[in-house]
């Protein structure tokens, strides 16, 4: 009897422990320590959504266009050069059929953004040219702040940074607005000495700030038209 009832007392503690040992395993965490899901996993469910992640893409530009008038000379090569674009495509743009018969004063449309500022503009002339700066010191023109025609240009009015430019003009005539790439728009109201053929001078306030300006080469500049300056 009492052999029984020792095998009855151990096989109870037996199943006692085996049952404190499934609660143990299949216990849940009361904390986040050791418990939270792998950091791969819960990176995942981020902003997570039925919809579909939308494709990046670049902001769509509409392609602008601006006006030629064509001048005593002019090609379809020419113009396509000076604008840099295929000779197809002013072609194309202006649906040409015969490539050798342009006018004088015709208006071509250039499917390249040729001005940022305003309304379209009709483009006289495209020049390459040198650009330089320069101020109203005696640096630039000789004259001291005391001088009567101190600041004063050539056409007789005030220089003004952001307007005015000095230029030759029998390359751009006096009074003429022009567009110069990477500055803006401009006035010609000015000449020096030292600007001839297609150099232009871009007047600022600061001597430092002009001098920093330095030289650059090759840049171009669109006439404008009057009508559209």
């Amino acid at each position: 009897m009492f052999r029984k009832l020792c095998i009855s007392t151990l096989s109870l503690t037996l199943l006692l422990g085996l049952w404190l040992m499934q609660t143990k395993v299949y216990s849940f965490p009361t904390s986040d320590e050791d418990g939270g899901m792998p950091p791969v996993y819960a990176a995942s469910s981020i902003g997570s959504s039925d919809k579909p992640m939308e494709e990046v893409t670049p902001t769509a530009i509409e392609k602008a266009t601006t006006s030629y008038q064509v001048n005593r000379g002019d090609t379809l090569f020419k113009i396509a050069k000076s604008f840099d674009i295929a000779v197809d495509d002013l072609i194309s743009a202006n649906s040409i059929s015969n490539p050798n018969q342009l006018t004088i004063g015709q208006s071509l449309t250039i499917p390249i953004v040729a001005t940022s500022e305003g309304q379209p503009k009709i483009i006289k002339k495209v020049i390459n040219t040198t650009l330089t700066a320069y101020t109203a010191g005696f640096e630039s023109t000789g004259k001291k702040a005391s001088h009567p025609t101190y600041g004063i240009t050539y056409s007789g009015i005030k220089a003004k940074e952001g307007r005015t430019i000095a230029v030759d003009p029998s390359v751009i005539p006096l009074g003429s607005t022009v567009f110069i790439e990477g500055i803006g728009i401009r006035k010609a109201e000015d000449v020096g000495s030292a600007i001839r053929g297609s150099r232009i001078d871009v007047f600022m306030n600061d001597l430092g700030q002009a001098q920093e300006f330095g030289v650059k080469k090759n840049v171009k500049v669109y006439v404008l038209d009057k009508e559209t300056a």
